[in-house]
């Protein structure tokens, strides 16, 4: 197995994990819609976060391919990715709904998953750069993903949390 191929795997182990993570966050936002089963919807998304790690973690691997190069391919599309979403996505996109957060974080998570097939595809046809670029956008749509996935948790403590060792989710 060529680094090559190690590399596409990575990009389709990350895109898998995006699109679990997407039809996890999915099935949360209608438990928060429908409004009676609300430890589940949380179970939901506790499942859908260990998929966004796991899709995080392997497009890190992945990205290690594009970063050990001797950096061509990064300087035609420069990093996209900030460490933590604009303060203009989280100043306009805070004051959503529970269900709005997963739906929002499902979105991001199917565009991830696309940018990694794309860079699967494109690392495929040897086109180094393209490929370099569609997994920085992959990295930038799972770090939105993650702003929207703690965005729920804290909208799920705020309006549902109980404390105690024996409290239920109202």
């Amino acid at each position: 197995m060529t680094v090559q191929d190690n590399v596409a795997e990575h990009h389709a182990s990350a895109a898998f994990h995006h699109r679990q993570a997407a039809q996890f966050h999915r099935e949360a936002s209608r438990h928060y819609e429908i409004g009676k089963d609300f430890a589940h919807a949380a179970h939901q998304a506790l499942i859908a976060h260990g998929h966004a790690l796991r899709a995080i973690d392997h497009g890190n691997q992945a990205g290690k391919y594009y970063a050990g190069q001797d950096g061509s391919l990064l300087q035609k599309y420069p990093e996209p990715v900030p460490l933590a979403p604009a303060k203009a996505v989280e100043a306009a996109e805070t004051d959503l709904s529970g269900s709005q957060h997963h739906a929002a974080a499902a979105d991001e998570h199917e565009q991830a998953a696309e940018h990694h097939a794309q860079a699967a595809k494109r690392l495929d046809e040897k086109d180094y750069e393209l490929a370099a670029h569609e997994a920085q956008m992959a990295h930038r749509h799972a770090h939105y993903s993650i702003f929207h996935d703690d965005e729920a948790a804290m909208h799920h403590v705020e309006h549902y949390g109980k404390s105690g060792q024996s409290a239920e989710i109202a």
